[in-house]
């Protein structure tokens, strides 16, 4: 039984190795918290990496910005985006290009995990601009929160791959949730994981929190609060997949634990709608 977060870390770190903070979030995140950090800052580091300076061209010239005349220029862009979407906007392209090509293993679709990621990144978005219970968690926190929640899976895949085999496969042949299994076989679950690689990329400690108690319980109400927050998302993506669950069963809210985030049942099924929308092509 884990009584402490150093237990935990120790536990974690004595069975896989989580990546370090790559450079190009390392810079960004420093230029965020500093005094005299500046978007000119930012798209200094950002031009020396194309597939972010990309992405960052893309959402600036997209329909949300609605811009008359396209832009084509980094500085400009990142002006006009400001530091705090720029930081999520590396947090997110970091996230894709560390883990992106994480080796399967058979029985596990690991395109239908970043399918469901980004599901659960719409869902915690919208139920942080709806839903009472996610107060303190803003939009762009709680995208991030959603589409790193299942990280912990792909470092258990990538250092691990034969226990996590066997948590797999205790899942399925007992119908119980893949995290419970992963408890069984480690010791800890891919949300323990997760939650430590975002205290280590330096994510906000409301992202922390939010992933690392979304299948078990934090001594924090508030910690409690986010946790629920981004399972209740991970419901909705669960939903919004139509039987397809990717290999294993999700541990998903019942009907009363959804009626805690105090949505109208209009804003909810709205809700389901874009989840069910949303896919890695859009």
């Amino acid at each position: 039984m884990i009584s402490t977060t150093a237990e935990l870390e120790d536990l974690v770190d004595g069975t896989v190795s989580i990546p370090t903070i790559p450079t190009v979030l390392q810079e960004i995140t420093h230029i965020f918290h500093s005094p005299d950090g500046s978007a000119r800052d930012a798209a200094v580091v950002i031009e020396k990496d194309p597939a972010i300076a990309t992405r960052v061209l893309r959402l600036v010239n997209s329909s949300f910005y609605g811009l008359k005349n396209p832009v084509s220029n980094i500085n400009l862009a990142c002006s006009i985006l400001g530091l705090k979407v720029i930081k999520n906007l590396v947090v997110q392209a970091t996230v894709l290009q560390t883990f992106g090509h994480v080796p399967g293993v058979p029985g596990f679709d690991a395109r239908w995990l970043w399918d469901h990621s980004c599901k659960t990144a719409i869902a915690c978005r919208e139920l942080a601009l709806h839903a009472p219970a996610a107060t303190g968690l803003s939009k762009e926190d709680a995208y991030t929160c959603g589409l790193i929640h299942d990280i912990g899976k792909l470092i258990l895949i990538d250092g691990q791959s034969d226990r996590f085999l066997e948590a797999l496969k205790a899942s399925q042949a007992g119908g119980q949730p893949l995290a419970r299994a992963e408890g069984e076989v480690f010791g800890f679950n891919h949300a323990h994981v997760g939650g430590l690689l975002a205290l280590r990329w330096k994510l906000p400690p409301v992202v922390q929190a939010a992933v690392m108690y979304h299948h078990s319980p934090a001594t924090s109400a508030d910690d409690w609060a986010r946790g629920f927050v981004v399972k209740a998302a991970n419901t909705l993506a669960h939903e919004a997949a139509g039987g397809n669950e990717g290999g294993y069963r999700g541990d998903c809210c019942d009907a009363d634990a959804m009626q805690a985030l105090g949505l109208s049942p209009e804003t909810l099924q709205s809700i389901r709608t874009a989840v069910r929308e949303a896919s890695l092509a859009n």
